[in-house]
């Protein structure tokens, strides 16, 4: 059983539900979860080689985020594990009392006009020697579903929708038989939604829950990257770990570059000092200074953030790289 700190110290009550993890995968020799097989090739490999006395002891605090994503997973669980819950919210619903009566949860044997409805039900299959395994949240009538809780920022920046299709492309791969859509629903749950952003802003989310679908790969398209992802992971397993390959700006979460141009060049070497005007283009910076006729753009790199969160970190070089704290 591994240690937990608690640092900032969070009262009790709250550090028992933060320590509490009822994950239910086992990694084995050779077996993988799907959310595992959508990290970095590097942050696998490395993640495996960590001993414990370099392993990081997790602090109580960091598990705050998944502690409230799985509270909601498990809310929206119970309720429709009980069929007296289900009912009487259909019926509050107005939902035609047909579909009521044909709902079948997590069902066997299913007859003509029954509508089945799964819940975190964890599958796996063999491909290559290696076990994939996968549990989703929730498929209605072959519509899979999966439940967020995150920022608004995560959904419009729509940075994470490859690794929500390959996730949900993995789960119907190995759920196929209850799988049937070609498209993840992706469920978001805004932790830090404003009504006053979603009456000036179109784009924003209109409302604190908001379904967002996402396309998947084709079966034969899913199995041919998971044989691409194994193939890779063997071809570095034992390699020098400077050898591995870098992550990307995609897996490091890198944020886009900004380009600041300043009136007076001068005050761009002073700490803190305030850009006349910044820019997410090198072009229109660039523009806007040629009509200045003075003036000067200074390119700010995006920042990295995926590296404050990785379990591998302690031994990897390329973080070395990058002012990630």
């Amino acid at each position: 059983m591994s240690k937990m700190t608690n640092i900032t110290g969070i009262s009790l009550p709250l550090a028992v539900w933060l320590a509490n993890d009822d994950y239910d995968f086992v990694p084995g020799d050779k077996s993988i979860s799907a959310t595992a097989l959508l990290k970095s090739t590097r942050q696998i490999l490395l993640g495996e080689r960590l001993t414990s006395e370099v392993r990081q002891t997790p602090d109580v605090a960091d598990r705050i985020a998944s502690s409230f994503g799985t509270a909601i997973h498990d809310s929206i669980e119970r309720v429709w594990s009980d069929p007296k819950k289900i009912v009487r919210a259909l019926e509050k619903l107005n939902l035609p009392k047909q579909v009521t009566e044909n709902i079948r949860i997590n069902p066997g044997d299913l007859e003509e006009g029954e509508i089945p409805i799964w819940l975190e039900q964890r599958g796996s299959r063999e491909i290559m020697g290696y076990t994939i395994s996968g549990k989703f949240d929730m498929v209605v009538d072959g519509d899979l579903h999966d439940f967020k809780t995150t920022s608004v920022y995560s959904y419009l920046s729509g940075n994470k929708d490859e690794d929500y299709s390959l996730q949900g492309s993995i789960y119907r791969w190995i759920h196929h038989d209850k799988i049937t859509s070609d498209t993840i629903k992706i469920e978001f749950m805004f932790t830090d939604w404003q009504g006053a952003q979603a009456k000036q802003n179109s784009d924003y989310p209109q409302q604190k829950l908001h379904q967002h679908s996402v396309p998947l790969l084709s079966l034969k398209e899913t199995e041919k990257w998971i044989i691409k992802k194994l193939r890779h992971l063997e071809q570095y397993a034992s390699v020098d770990e400077k050898l591995i390959p870098e992550c990307t700006d995609v897996e490091l979460w890198r944020s886009s570059p900004v380009y600041k141009y300043y009136a007076d060049p001068a005050k761009a070497s002073l700490p803190n000092s305030r850009s006349t005007k910044n820019f997410d283009n090198l072009m229109e910076a660039n523009a806007f200074r040629a009509s200045k006729g003075k003036g000067i753009v200074v390119t700010v790199p995006g920042q990295v953030k995926a590296c404050a969160y990785c379990q591998s970190a302690p031994i990897c070089t390329q973080k070395d790289q990058y002012n990630y704290a």
